[in-house]
């Protein structure tokens, strides 16, 4: 009366699911999840600097940037005292 099945099962085959869930099958789950996330958002930020608009908008604040530099001078001796 033990028996439900005419078939003995081994332990293995006994399981409803094939692999017992780990802590670190969780950890790696967790982490190729958040692998996913970043990959994403770099494919974003890749996709958003190749954009012309983006690239104009860096080059003119750089550009910018460099004539306030050169323009004043008082600044390349408080930069250059922050270096060293």
């Amino acid at each position: 009366m033990g028996q439900l099945c005419c078939f003995p099962f081994s332990r293995d085959e006994g399981k409803i699911c094939k692999k017992p869930v780990g802590i670190q099958d969780l950890i790696n789950e967790a982490l190729q999840r958040e692998r996913m996330g970043l990959k994403s958002k770099v494919k974003e930020i890749k996709e958003l600097l190749l954009k012309p608009e983006t690239q104009a908008k860096i080059r003119r604040e750089l550009f910018e940037g460099r004539l306030n530099n050169y323009g004043n001078k008082a600044n390349d001796g408080d930069f250059s005292a922050t270096l060293t």
